[in-house]
């Protein structure tokens, strides 16, 4: 149990120096004009398709990540506009989304923190290098959590959000698909 401790502790350490550069890589992506359409297009898209689909009002929209695209290297998150009973609302309306360069950077990133790993901890198991990811996944996953964050007023003027019926208390969130979140601001 010590030497995994030590393993990911290092992969924390290697992880957080690596991240501190590619952040900026990201934050001068993303202040490209066609970037940011990029992703008020992608929740655009949701607004409309909740408008199709259904007469309720929108009580909240989730942007979440899901532990099994890191595993499954997809990189893809789920948006997600529910009504007023959340989880248990039937007319909830998804859509996978895969902000750009976020998961191209963040599988680009792996080996070089593997490599690291390995010269000091010589025999990683599968197990372990699966941990290592989902650990790691976690500086993206808060990158795009900003992202989304700055972007709300972006997302809010569109058109698609402008005619959503909304309840009054209508909010965005972050977080772990059906799991932990947090909110990122109310929706008016």
């Amino acid at each position: 149990m010590v030497c995994r401790e030590k393993l990911m502790a290092d992969a924390r350490k290697w992880g957080a120096e690596l991240f501190t550069s590619r952040i900026r890589l990201l934050e001068r992506e993303y202040e490209k004009a066609e970037r940011r359409e990029e992703v008020v297009k992608a929740f655009a898209k949701l607004f409309r398709q909740w408008e199709e689909q259904t007469e309720a009002e929108a009580a909240s929209v989730g942007i979440c990540y899901l532990y099994s695209s890191i595993l499954m290297r997809t990189g893809e998150l789920r948006l997600t506009v529910y009504g007023k009973e959340l989880y248990m609302d039937s007319n909830q309306v998804e859509l996978s989304w895969i902000p750009p360069c976020f998961f191209q950077m963040y599988e680009e990133d792996i080996p070089v923190i593997i490599e690291k790993l390995q010269k000091e901890h010589p025999r990683i198991y599968q197990y372990e290098k699966d941990a290592v990811r989902y650990q790691y996944a976690e500086y993206y996953y808060a990158a795009i959590a900003a992202l989304c964050r700055d972007m709300l007023d972006e997302i809010k003027n569109c058109e698609a959000y402008r005619l959503l019926k909304k309840t009054d208390d209508f909010f965005f969130f972050f977080g772990r698909w059906r799991g932990e979140a947090e909110k990122l601001e109310s929706g008016y």
